[in-house]
This record gives C-alpha cells, structure tokens and sequence, in this order.
C-alpha cells in the first residue's frame, strides 16, 4: 500500500505540464484571485470606468457652476453701452469742471512790431511781440476798452526807448523787463477800484 501511495505521489513531466495548463484555464475562466492595491485597481477595468464616469461628471458639475456663477454676475451688471454711456458723462463732467476751474479774466492785445535803433539810426533788426493782459477781475476788461489806445501808445513809447544793448541781454531777461514796464504803464491808466493787470503773458516775443 506504501508503495501505491508512492507512485500516486510521484508524477511524470507530462502530468506536470498538463496540471499546470488546467490551473491557467481555470485562471482565465474561473473567478480570478482578487488584487490588492494600486495593481488591483488597474487591473479592475469595471473599476476604473466608475472612476472615470465620476471624474468626467465632477468635472462637468464644477464647469456647470462657474457658467451659472458668471451668467449671475452679468446679469445684475449694467450693460456694458450704459457704462460706457456714463464713463463718458463723467468725463465731460471733469473736464467741464476744469474748463470753469481754469477760466481766467484775460485781455488780447494786438501784436506790436517796432524797428531796434542806436543812436537815433535803424540797425536792420526789430521786435515783434504778442502780448495777452492777466486781469484781476471780468469788469476791467470794459476799463481796458476805454483805454486801450493809450495802452498801444504806452507799449511802443516802452519798446522805442529800449537801447540797443537792451537786446544784447538775455532774452528771458529783455523779456522781464518789457514785461514789468508794461505792467506799470497799464495800471497807471486805469481807474482806482476797478482792478489791476496782474501779469502780462506773451504768445509770441521775437528780436530778428
């Protein structure tokens, strides 16, 4: 009987073989052993399609969120024309506020050209000049009418008198010293009360 258990226990290579090729049948058509871990999960196809389902429909539901997020916003703002519409409107605001902010009392003289002499002779050179009066207030620009044609005369009576080495200064210092005569001159015309020329502005002071 030792003998018969012996020889049932001792197998040929062929029986090896086939056993071996049964157990991979029963591998592949049977329940298969159940992985663990990252390895199980890859190997798990119904697994990984439920992840996948899952992931594709987070991914659509936050998508869906932020579209109706943002469909709220621009629907409680304004239109983006009546913004446009008022960012406009406010800027005429500020620039019609500067306009009145700016606005100064001013006087345009008409411009002067008078011949530079020496010695009572003309050397070929002369000044021209555009000059603006800066006035303290608007009622001295009807004092101004009244005497504009002796504020004329006072302006060149100043430029004729200027030697000729007058103009061999620096212009910024012929210009201040032209300027400062004219100042002068002009107040000494006016009445008393009704202002005073505060500054006198050239938009042109040429010596050629």
């Amino acid at each position: 009987m030792a003998e018969d258990q012996q020889e049932e226990q001792e197998l040929t290579d062929d029986e090896k073989t086939e056993l071996e090729d049964s157990l991979d049948d029963i591998g592949d058509e049977g329940e298969p052993a159940k992985a663990t871990g990252l390895k199980g999960i890859l190997s798990n196809k119904k697994l990984l399609m439920i992840i996948g389902g899952g992931a594709i429909i987070l991914i659509l539901a936050i998508g869906a969120g932020i579209y109706f997020s943002n469909s709220k916003t621009e629907e409680g703002a304004p239109p983006k024309e009546e913004k446009a519409d008022e960012i406009i409107e406010e800027e005429k605001e500020e620039e019609k506020e500067a306009i009145e902010f700016e606005k100064v009392n001013i006087y345009k003289l008409d411009p002067f050209f008078v011949p530079i002499t020496k010695n009572g002779k003309e050397t070929g050179k002369f000044i021209s000049l555009s000059a603006t009066l800066l006035l303290s207030n608007s009622a001295l620009h009807k004092e101004i009418n009244r005497v504009r044609p002796l504020v004329r005369k006072k302006i060149y009576d100043i430029l004729r008198k200027k030697r000729y080495s007058d103009f061999k200064l620096q212009r910024s210092d012929i210009k201040q010293r032209i300027k400062k005569d004219i100042m002068r001159a002009s107040n000494a015309l006016l009445l008393t009360g009704t202002g005073t020329v505060k500054d006198v502005l050239f938009s042109s002071f040429i010596i050629k």
